[in-house]
């Protein structure tokens, strides 16, 4: 068949038109496909997310199944030392949002000092607890004895309250960096079969937002578990750990509130070299790094991935991001958590050889 150049470049024309369409059909059927991939993962990966959330909270569930928040108000904690982190601990406790005690079940004993401690004023007047004379009150008073004292002073608590514990009442539960739960058993006596559940909170515990790990001693029951892990949730979230990660837990958030104190008054420091007020600069600093720790919480999404969405091509996210790198920061920060962790297994050698030392 003949056709004259203008209708052959005519029906070239068409083909290549026909091409194209072809082409952007096929285009937009893998571009569907991609974006239904896509969207498959990224739901795939929340619902990972959530049901990793559901599976460690079901684990604490299923543990503390057994204690309602109307078995805990029967309960009775005392605190042994009435330090920054006992308060918060006891602030976490009795939150009227939150919280699962009364103060008035909330008993400190604040140092040999008795009454006469600054701190009663706060345990009894803020907090609304009661506040005894002696360590040994507490153990006569209440269900729950926290060891919330210095580490180098907890063999010297466990010597005090020794003669008083009662295996089938008493838990005793220590928040002391470095000293394990079999030293523990071991300084309240061995004909007591003491049980001792560890826990490594952090000051956020006073606004019920707290990160605490939770690790069982040898005697320790599900039970006892069950109402630790239902205190500590009252605090905020509850990771329960092998005792031998306990340390690592000290690194992370057991010290961790510190490095990010650190960093929002660096970031407010910064706003203020630029020109913000100091409490604008320090509100949008702790407000940013609140947002962004919800966002890794609540999309599952690794914070590398959340960076990278920031950081646009030549942009000043991405300049700042440079500027951090070439500070080291990543590096300081891995840097801190080792040392805390380290210094938390530092102190449980030297209590240790301490104790060895005494015989």
């Amino acid at each position: 068949m003949y056709c004259s150049t203008s209708q052959c470049d005519s029906l070239d024309t068409i083909n290549q038109k026909m091409s194209t369409a072809l082409a952007r059909a096929r285009h937009a059927v893998v571009a569907q496909k991609s974006a239904r991939d896509i969207d498959h993962v990224r739901r795939r990966r929340v619902a990972t997310h959530h049901h990793r959330c559901r599976r460690r909270r079901s684990g604490v569930d299923a543990r503390a199944s057994s204690t309602t928040p109307e078995a805990l108000k029967d309960v009775k904690v005392g605190f042994i030392g009435a330090g920054a982190m006992a308060e918060a601990i006891a602030r976490g406790f009795t939150s009227p949002t939150r919280g699962v005690l009364d103060a008035s079940r909330v008993y400190a004993y604040v140092g040999p000092r008795g009454r006469a401690s600054p701190r009663t004023e706060v345990w009894e007047q803020s907090l609304g607890a009661r506040v005894v004379g002696e360590a040994r009150d507490v153990a006569e008073a209440c269900d729950v004895i926290i060891l919330a004292v210095k580490p180098h002073m907890i063999e010297h608590s466990c010597q005090e309250l020794k003669k008083v514990i009662d295996v089938d009442r008493h838990l005793v539960v220590s928040v002391a960096a470095g000293v394990s739960a079999a030293s523990i058993e071991r300084w309240l006596g061995s004909h007591h079969a003491a049980r001792v559940v560890r826990v490594m909170p952090n000051t956020p515990c006073a606004v019920n937002e707290a990160a605490s790990g939770v690790a069982a001693g040898d005697k320790a029951t599900e039970s006892d578990m069950a109402l630790v892990c239902a205190l500590m949730e009252s605090c905020g979230i509850v990771e329960v750990v092998p005792e031998k990660l306990i340390d690592a837990v000290v690194g992370v958030s057991g010290s961790g509130p510190a490095y990010v104190f650190q960093v929002i008054e660096a970031m407010a420091d910064g706003g203020v070299l630029n020109g913000l007020n100091r409490d604008v600069a320090m509100r949008l600093a702790a407000q940013t790094v609140m947002g962004a720790a919800k966002m890794v919480l609540e999309t599952g999404e690794h914070p590398g991935a959340l960076k990278d969405k920031v950081c646009s091509p030549n942009g000043t996210t991405i300049r700042a991001v440079a500027a951090l790198e070439r500070g080291g920061v990543r590096a300081a920060f891995i840097d801190a958590v080792c040392a805390s962790t380290n210094r938390s297994i530092e102190l449980g050698a030297e209590q240790r050889s301490s104790h060895t030392a005494k015989k």
